[in-house]
């Protein structure tokens, strides 16, 4: 299946071209939040800034869905959006001030704020931060199966609201004076257009996903193998037909925290099985924060852009994904010759 076209909207950018052209150059999006750490001191965090600080944050993340999803209709061609399916991507129910809880009713919330309907396989992942490659892999069955001939995968998150910090902060993931080791909280919304053939224009081609769970995740004491992403990884490997050797680069929603630095340092090591003198990762988190459940689809559409504008080390990526539960998921995508 094929990513034909995308929308973006996060910290340094409204749109997929103007984001991806700021997260190119590193700018930061990066601002002291109207929340104070536990010595008083402002949290740092990267905030869309159209959004405000005082929107809730249910219609938070709604707003960051439609933002994301006009600017992917601005820019693709969808001839009726009944006979494509939309495919949501959610934090996880349980996570304090995430928007799992609006599972039951995004999709038809989302439909009244863009005046369009749907085809009615369109569904939900309120899985945090591997809910895109979910929706990558709900898309392929749709389309293998023969019922569309199209998709939207999108996603939305946003860490900036009290209970998301608390968290945060609780389980010392947060990043603040006292703890450098932490992630710096963020938002963004993200869409991509999928279709079973290659368009006109610049498409990029989904040749493989993986899913594992790794129970040593950053929750727990286990010490940290990196036994789940690296399974996640060959599964991808094993269906996109080649070796890591031969992916130019990688894209992770690592945010700042060692636990995943040292996790994709562990997956390499047991999945690279000949030598690559250089394979660079791309963190879109250093500019815009933690984007939770938008973060893998955030990481596509850098992905895309910079295979469709020629200034990415090579045309194959590999898109890591992991939940602070334990969930993994990798993608491989493929820009072919250009």
């Amino acid at each position: 299946m094929f990513v034909v076209a995308s929308g973006l909207v996060c910290a340094v950018g409204l749109d997929a071209p103007s984001a991806c052209a700021a997260l190119r150059a590193n700018i930061s999006g990066f601002t002291d939040l109207s929340y104070l750490d536990n010595q008083g001191e402002p949290i740092v965090g990267g905030i869309v800034p159209d959004l405000g600080s005082n929107l809730k944050r249910e219609d938070r993340v709604l707003r960051l869905l439609e933002l994301a999803l006009r600017d992917l209709l601005g820019r693709a061609t969808i001839a009726a959006t009944a006979q494509v399916p939309l495919l949501i991507g959610l934090a996880e129910p349980d996570r304090p001030g995430g928007a799992g809880v609006l599972a039951d009713r995004v999709v038809g919330l989302i439909q009244d704020r863009l005046g369009l309907r749907f085809h009615t396989a369109s569904r939900v992942f309120a899985t945090g931060h591997t809910a895109g490659v979910e929706g990558l892999r709900a898309a392929r069955e749709l389309l293998q199966s023969g019922r569309v001939k199209a998709c939207v995968a999108c996603a939305a998150d946003s860490f900036v609201n009290a209970p998301s910090l608390l968290w945060l902060d609780r389980h010392d993931r947060l990043k603040t004076t006292e703890n450098s080791d932490g992630v710096i909280p963020g938002e963004a919304g993200a869409a991509v257009l999928i279709t079973a053939a290659a368009t006109e224009g610049q498409p990029v081609q989904v040749r493989g996903l993986g899913f594992a769970e790794e129970k040593a995740s950053v929750k727990t004491e286990e010490p940290l193998l990196g036994l789940g992403m690296a399974k996640a990884a060959r599964q991808s490997l094993e269906e996109a037909g080649f070796g890591m050797h031969e992916v130019a680069f990688r894209v992770s929603d690592v945010a700042g925290e060692q636990y995943a630095f040292k996790e994709l340092s562990l997956v390499q090591s047991r999945v690279m099985l000949q030598r690559r003198e250089e394979q660079p990762i791309w963190h879109p988190a250093q500019s815009i924060g933690d984007s939770g459940a938008a973060a893998a689809l955030v990481g596509l559409v850098v992905a895309r852009e910079a295979i469709a504008k020629g200034y990415a080390p090579g045309p194959r990526v590999m898109l890591f994904a992991g939940s602070a539960a334990g969930s993994r998921a990798v993608a491989v995508v493929d820009g072919g010759e250009r």
